[in-house]
């Protein structure tokens, strides 16, 4: 057991976005204020508060186009490490992974701890063969083989394992056959909380505009249940929910891009969230019940996790779209109680992340055990 640490790096993928891993690494970076960080590359147009300090980039780092190509620089990563770092040694190196981050090569030597997203979804994402062309699969077979033989043998110098979700928990099991710690990634509760206004006559759903996303469940149920719909978010789907929202004559109001303000404004004021997607943790319930508002969601992934089952929202195990419609008129008839969404949402707090967190590094909290409170569904007192 180590009480304090020294000679510590901390290594993200890349800082393209303020999504939830690029959060879970500015909230490391806060919990340990002098260690050195590395990133494969920073889209500076994102801000992030690392207090001050640099954080050391790749030669992936260099243009737009590297930067933004991340599909075909992805066999480049594991040499854009070596050549970046493989001259400096660490005590301890802590890495945020959801793709090539466990080739930095100072974990080789050091006690390696890997915060993992999930494991590489380019190797191992079910499904993902489906995406190309007929003629293209053999070559794709062999490079998703390669890829794969790569990631399990770079797990190979991990010491430990932390993930962000049971659900990540249980892949890593069966990917790397290794058991990991669970500490949820942080959420700003201190930004997300309830207002005291009144819920406002609305369903929400908060999202990135892409297929999996499943924004059309959210638009055919809101349309059943006649209630009206509020989406946020923006992408390349767009045209096509408009187009899908107008078919089924859904009363639907779409909110582009909205800021964090704007956010959490929609938050206190919608009666419920509507989360068709299938997420290993998935941020954007937890702040939606940091403001007291319930969520509707499929009992799998992350929300296993973060919805209590007739607590705080429900979890669907047949998530049809009648069943979402069914569960949209029942939250509106029989209001699920604020306070314990709120309630809820604090275990997910960033406070509650660095300190897990610190735990974990320094022994004092165990090593692959689960440092996250399970989330047992409570028997009745639903509408306390």
């Amino acid at each position: 057991m180590r009480a304090v640490l020294s000679r510590l790096a901390i290594a993200h993928e890349w800082l393209s976005a303020r999504a939830g891993s690029e959060k879970s690494f500015e909230a490391m970076a806060a919990a340990f204020p002098d260690a050195d960080l590395y990133a494969l590359s920073w889209d500076r147009r994102i801000p992030f508060e690392f207090g001050g300090r640099a954080v050391r980039t790749t030669f992936l780092d260099r243009s737009a186009r590297l930067r933004g190509g991340r599909a075909l620089t992805l066999p480049l990563m594991p040499l854009a490490w070596w050549l970046r770092a493989r001259r400096h040694s660490y005590e301890t190196v802590l890495t945020s992974s959801h793709a090539c981050v466990k080739a930095f090569p100072p974990a080789r030597s050091a006690e390696h701890f890997c915060y993992c997203h999930a494991p590489m979804r380019y190797a191992w994402e079910t499904g993902i063969d489906q995406r190309y062309p007929t003629l293209a699969k053999p070559l794709l077979s062999g490079a998703l083989a390669a890829l794969r033989t790569w990631d399990r043998n770079a797990s190979a110098h991990v010491d430990h394992f932390a993930a962000n979700s049971t659900a990540v928990r249980e892949r890593i099991r069966r990917t790397y056959d290794r058991d990991a710690a669970v500490i949820a990634p942080p959420v700003d509760t201190h930004f997300f909380t309830p207002a005291s206004a009144v819920k406002d006559d609305f369903a929400l759903a908060v999202s990135r505009f892409i297929p999996y996303k499943r924004l059309d469940v959210a638009i055919e149920a809101a349309a059943r249940a006649r209630h009206r719909l509020v989406i946020a978010g923006s992408g390349p789907e767009e045209a096509n929910l408009r187009r899908l929202a107008r078919d089924v004559r859904a009363d639907v109001r779409f909110e582009i891009a909205p800021s964090d303000e704007r956010l959490r404004e929609l938050y206190r004021g919608a009666s419920v969230l509507i989360f068709a997607a299938h997420e290993d943790f998935g941020i954007i319930p937890v702040e939606a019940q940091a403001c007291g508002t319930p969520v509707i969601g499929r009992d799998v992934g992350g929300t296993r996790d973060t919805v209590v089952e007739g607590v705080t929202g429900r979890r669907l195990k047949d998530p049809t779209v009648e069943a979402y419609a069914e569960a949209i008129r029942e939250a509106f008839a029989r209001p699920f109680a604020a306070f314990r969404c709120r309630e809820n949402a604090e275990r997910f707090s960033t406070e509650r992340f660095k300190s897990q967190l610190r735990s974990w590094l320094t022994g004092t909290g165990g090593r692959n055990e689960t440092v996250m409170r399970p989330n047992n569904d409570h028997a009745g007192g639903r509408r306390d």
